[in-house]
């Protein structure tokens, strides 16, 4: 009996010194549905960072969009300055020959008048056109160089 006794306090201590964990169907159950709702926050939290990183991918797609309108414009823009440079240019040219052109008439007919009123051209070839009447050689003459 003491032999028992000391045995029953030595499974005992035992017992209360390892404590054997034994586990049930219904705790393995639940520590399985604890670790798969903690996997289910962290793929939920995986989730929201995704949809903030594809947020953040269409600012920034969005950003290159921007970016590549402006340099665009920016490519055209020397384009356009010399095609209005070259407009300028062109109209500039037309208005000098015009000028040209114009001033060129003027000077001719200026010149003219001030020859006609410096040596009255015209009443000399009217006494010539008169003395032709009776000169025969003079007439010829003026008829040929269509003054007659």
């Amino acid at each position: 009996m003491k032999k028992d006794f000391i045995l029953m306090c030595l499974m005992l201590i035992t017992l209360f010194l390892f404590p054997f964990k034994v586990f049930g169907k219904e705790d393995r159950l639940l520590k399985i549905e604890q670790k798969i709702e903690r996997l289910d926050q962290r793929l939920s939290n995986i989730e929201m960072r995704l949809t903030r990183l594809e947020a953040n991918v269409e600012d920034i797609d969005k950003r290159f969009e921007e970016l590549n309108r402006r340099l665009e414009f920016i490519q055209k823009l020397p384009i356009g300055m010399l095609a209005v440079f070259g407009g300028l240019c062109g109209v500039f040219v037309g208005l000098l020959l015009w000028d040209r052109k114009t001033f060129n008439d003027r000077a001719k007919e200026e010149a003219l008048r001030e020859l006609e009123d410096k040596y009255r051209i015209s009443d000399w070839i009217n006494a010539l056109k008169e003395y032709s009447k009776f000169d025969e050689r003079l007439a010829e003459i003026l008829k040929h160089l269509k003054l007659l």
